[in-house]
């Protein structure tokens, strides 16, 4: 994980690096989501990933990874790239939630209880979705 902080783009990104490393007591995290998807955030993403952690690329910001092999940290990551379809069927899906047809549950919980949260969804204890949210 340090020779990822080397590279890490702005100082921000590195201290948030620093957080989850310490957080992870230097094993880093299980999985990352990236919204965003710039080369900064995805750099982000590969700093703070264990490894054979996992990181999904939901945002489309164009960004770029390199992966080399051998050396690359962390080793042995899985990467997903969920695909939503097209701007007219994001229309079409968010329609009926719009209209009142749906109505969705969210559950908050401070982001301290993400364990918890999981364990909730596990056990099968959540309706909707969890939001977990910076304490």
């Amino acid at each position: 994980m340090e020779d990822a902080l080397r590279h890490a783009p702005p100082d921000e990104f590195a201290v948030a690096a620093l957080v989850v490393a310490a957080a992870t007591g230097g094993v880093g995290a299980d999985a990352v989501l990236d919204f965003v998807g710039a080369t900064a955030t995805l750099e982000l993403a590969a700093a703070t990933l264990r490894p054979g952690g996992e990181l999904a690329l939901v945002g489309g910001g164009g960004g770029q990874l390199t992966v080399r092999k051998p050396g690359f940290r962390p080793p042995g990551f899985r990467l997903s790239l969920p695909y939503w379809g097209t701007r007219p069927e994001l229309a079409e899906v968010i329609a009926p939630a719009r209209s009142g047809a749906l109505r969705v549950e969210t559950d908050h919980s401070p982001l301290s209880a993400a364990p918890q949260a999981f364990d909730r969804l596990r056990r099968g204890g959540v309706r909707g979705r969890v939001v977990l949210v910076p304490d």
